[in-house]
């Protein structure tokens, strides 16, 4: 009889599956969040003059409707930082921003109306907030030179309207 002779496989054993490895490429890796940053001049600005703007919106404004409207004025500076900064004069132009958003919410009282833009808004920060010269004049962009005149050159009848300038109610959404 004849033995079975063991027959051993011409094929060599299968190698083990190899998995591809990702391509490494020299473009930067994607930051884990998406959230843009801020530039650091815009946050020391917002840091600067938020508590201001609040306080001149809220001399105007009820609390809720004068925080949304500073945040959307906030909002609309840093869209704009680029071209704000470009102005000579940038606290003055976030400023008048600030002034025309808060005077479309509510215009001055009738007292008040015929006073110039400046006079008025060194009035409210310096005899209704209580700001110093030297403060309210950083907040408007101006030098505090200026704002002392503004405030010294006001009428009593002027000077007392602002020391009793309240924020007027919130509106009602019946419809």
């Amino acid at each position: 009889m004849t033995t079975h002779a063991t027959r051993q496989s011409t094929c060599p054993p299968a190698a083990p599956a190899r998995i591809p490895r990702p391509r490494t490429s020299s473009l930067p890796r994607e930051p884990a969040s998406l959230t843009p940053a801020l530039p650091p001049a815009f946050e020391a600005f917002c840091a600067l003059n938020r508590d201001s703007y609040l306080d001149y919106a809220r001399a105007h404004l009820p609390p809720t409707q004068a925080h949304r409207l500073v945040c959307s004025v906030l909002g609309e500076l840093a869209v704009g930082w680029c071209d704000i900064v470009s102005n000579p004069n940038p606290p003055a132009r976030a400023w008048a921003l600030l002034r025309t958003r808060v005077q479309s919410a509510a215009p001055a009282p009738i007292t008040l109306d015929a006073c110039p833009a400046q006079q008025y808004d060194a009035l409210v920060l310096h005899c209704r907030l209580g700001y110093t010269s030297t403060a309210a004049a950083a907040v408007m962009g101006l030098d505090a030179s200026k704002v002392r005149y503004l405030v010294l050159s006001a009428t009593t009848v002027r000077r007392q309207a602002v020391r009793h300038l309240s924020p007027r109610p919130a509106a009602s959404h019946a419809a």
